[in-house]
């Protein structure tokens, strides 16, 4: 019997969905947030590296993450600083580029996936 091929990438990010712990749904403020906005942060934790970043890509991550739904990259960029704004995710600038922060994501992870280094730079802190 032949084993169906998983992809690396798919496999990382099953990983990532998995190991979020459901602590953060059970945040006050994240419950006050509209349901899209809600799937949209689930969603980010498929694209983030091992330490909780990635590139700020509106028109990248509505493709990623809701591809089928009717929602502008503009809308998924005001979800995005919904997100900032309620502190959840830190949106930061390094050298003329934009990433994300995924704030606390030690916190709602599990510590046994960590792998490898970021490739992206953290935020300087303020």
């Amino acid at each position: 019997m032949n084993k169906a091929y998983i992809s690396q990438v798919f496999q990382r990010q099953m990983e990532q969905m998995c190991n979020i712990k459901n602590l953060i749904f059970d945040n006050d403020a994240m419950g006050e947030l509209p349901p899209l906005t809600r799937l949209l942060f689930a969603g980010l934790w498929t694209m983030v590296d091992d330490k909780g970043r990635m590139e700020d890509n509106p028109r990248k991550i509505k493709k990623v993450i809701m591809g089928y739904d009717d929602v502008s990259a503009g809308q998924v960029d005001e979800m995005l600083q919904s997100l900032h704004d309620r502190c959840f995710i830190m949106r930061y600038s390094v050298n003329g580029s934009n990433y994300i922060q995924v704030n606390n994501f030690n916190k709602y992870r599990n510590p046994q996936l960590y792998r490898s280094c970021s490739q992206i730079p953290a935020p300087e802190l303020q």
